[in-house]
């Protein structure tokens, strides 16, 4: 039985040589594709891979904190991160997260193949540029280091990297499946939580947490 695997990353032209990459294996199924975070969590849960590929840096969510709703809400689908970031910071929040592979993109074309097969029969798998002195050395002070953004919970993460992406409170609830007053309930909380008087404050906030690229 083939593996099925799921890819979500906004370049398309990185995307479309992965998949390329992927159908060339027989034991291989490429299910589906996304370009953006709600989009991909919304088409896992309907195709329940066997396997999904996020890229972190996906608008409209993030592939941590989709990773993160995954994991809630589709256990039975093993997550790869595949990323250009090798900050400390991604890489203990994706061990927090329990994620199963993390992946750099200068790396993807020669271990992509290695990590979703490891992650299939039940391994752990981390590029090779992810040292084991990177990740010890941020996971023993990871209590230490904890800032604003764990403050807040994932869906208030989603509403911030919505807000600083330019949507208004009509558009967040409408993606969102949620009510108006509960986006503004959201909303307000944030800023109360993070002590911000404005929106730019939120702006700020969301480039220097990697939730949107500057």
């Amino acid at each position: 039985m083939r593996v099925r695997v799921f890819l979500a990353d906004d370049h398309k032209i990185l995307r479309e040589s992965l998949v390329i990459l992927l159908q060339q294996e027989k034991d291989l199924e490429v299910v589906g594709e996304a370009a953006d975070g709600q989009e991909a969590v919304r088409e896992i849960l309907r195709l329940e891979p066997d396997i999904a590929i996020l890229d972190i840096s996906l608008p409209r969510l993030n592939g941590l904190d989709a990773a993160a709703r995954l994991k809630r809400e589709r256990p039975g689908t093993k997550i790869i991160i595949l990323t250009m970031h090798k900050n400390e910071e991604f890489v203990a929040r994706a061990y927090q997260l329990e994620v199963n592979g993390y992946v750099l993109k200068e790396n993807a074309l020669e271990e992509l193949l290695d990590c979703i097969r490891t992650v299939q029969a039940g391994g752990i798998y981390l590029s090779s540029d992810i040292t084991s002195t990177v990740v010890a050395g941020f996971v023993e002070n990871f209590s230490q280091k904890k800032g604003k953004r764990e403050v807040i919970s994932v869906r208030e993460r989603e509403i911030v990297q919505l807000l600083a992406e330019g949507n208004s409170n009509k558009e967040i609830a409408r993606s969102l499946n949620l009510s108006l007053k509960t986006v503004e309930t959201h909303r307000a909380n944030i800023m109360r939580k993070l002590g911000f008087k404005s929106i730019t404050d939120l702006v700020l906030y969301a480039v220097r947490n990697h939730l949107i690229e500057p």
